[in-house]
């Protein structure tokens, strides 16, 4: 009949058809089993298998119908991104280190503690996490030997978190190699301004160091990110609740113009003091803010910088 395709070349059709057919029509790898139980836990809780429906279509957090959760081709879970998820509940160190395989975790802003109330404590380090945010949850310390679970770990957030007297401790130099992003923002640190993260030799990949709002103090040395890759400052507003003063001070014409890589940088409402830098041969800086201080001198700054040095009443005359 006219119009028909041979019987030859239907066959060859359907044969490229097969062949072209687009990868999600091939079943995904189911989830290890020691994966998918860790999971139901965690799902449970957290709250997060009603809030987030994990688990309620089905038991496999690798099939696609667990939002947020990511697997790798032999069904190991590799990624929990849920901020904003509208979380409740517990977060427990044990559920947590069965996830051999996890390398980002994004719980933040949720409603999250633990057992204890700490950060939770692994057991057994998560060697291939490398992103982890728990920040502005309900977490109220920083448990000793926390970091240590963590030895490949490149960017972590527990910033705006409601702690009582956090502190740290040395443990925080267990992933000094590969850390990249340090962000510890409104916790209530009462401690010497832990000066070791603008060390290259300790944190050779450093780029982003965040504190503000803590109550950090001491004088920060003229050593301090000399040489280092540091790209984000920000030690603003080092106020103690005794009585409302910064006691974070020094000289900042002694440290900034040798952080090289230095973009972005916020040093207000502390009590530097002495000459302003010579900002020039800072390159990359496109931010510069040191308001409410006891800086003195002539500003130096390359065009195109924002620079913010308002509330220093001797800015603008001679030292």
């Amino acid at each position: 009949m006219a119009g028909l395709m041979p019987m030859p070349g239907l066959i060859a059709l359907v044969l490229v058809a097969l062949c072209g057919l687009p990868g999600w029509i091939t079943a995904a790898a189911p989830a290890n089993p020691d994966d998918a139980a860790a999971m139901r836990v965690l799902a449970n809780w957290t709250d997060a298998a009603a809030v987030l429906g994990w688990g309620v279509k089905s038991g496999d957090p690798c099939d696609g119908t667990w939002a947020g959760v990511s697997c790798n081709d032999a069904g190991r879970v590799t990624s929990i991104v849920a901020s904003r998820g509208g979380l409740d509940g517990v977060l427990r160190g044990s559920d947590l280190a069965k996830l051999t395989f996890l390398s980002e975790l994004d719980l933040s802003f949720n409603r999250l503690t633990s057992p204890s109330g700490n950060l939770p404590l692994l057991p057994t380090p998560l060697q291939h996490l490398r992103s982890l945010n728990l920040a502005s949850n309900r977490f109220i310390e920083i448990s000793e030997g926390f970091f240590s679970g963590f030895p490949a770990l490149e960017t972590i957030d527990i910033s705006n978190n409601p702690m009582a007297v956090p502190e740290l401790r040395a443990d925080v130099l267990t992933f000094s190699g590969s850390l990249r992003s340090f962000s510890a923002n409104g916790l209530g640190f009462m401690q010497v301004f832990p000066d070791y993260f603008g060390n290259p030799l300790v944190f050779p990949a450093l780029e982003t160091l965040s504190l503000a709002g803590n109550s950090l103090f001491g004088k920060i040395p003229p050593s301090f990110g000399n040489n280092s890759k540091i790209t984000y400052l920000d030690m603003s507003s080092q106020t103690h609740d005794i009585d409302g003063k910064s006691y974070l001070t020094g000289r900042i014409d002694e440290f900034i113009p040798g952080m090289k890589s230095l973009v972005e940088v916020r040093l207000d409402h502390n009590i530097f003091f002495g000459p302003l830098p010579d900002a020039t041969k800072l390159v990359n800086l496109r931010v510069f803010n040191a308001a409410s201080n006891n800086l003195c001198g002539v500003p130096n700054f390359a065009g195109g910088v924002s620079v913010d040095l308002s509330e220093n009443p001797h800015v603008g005359s001679p030292c």
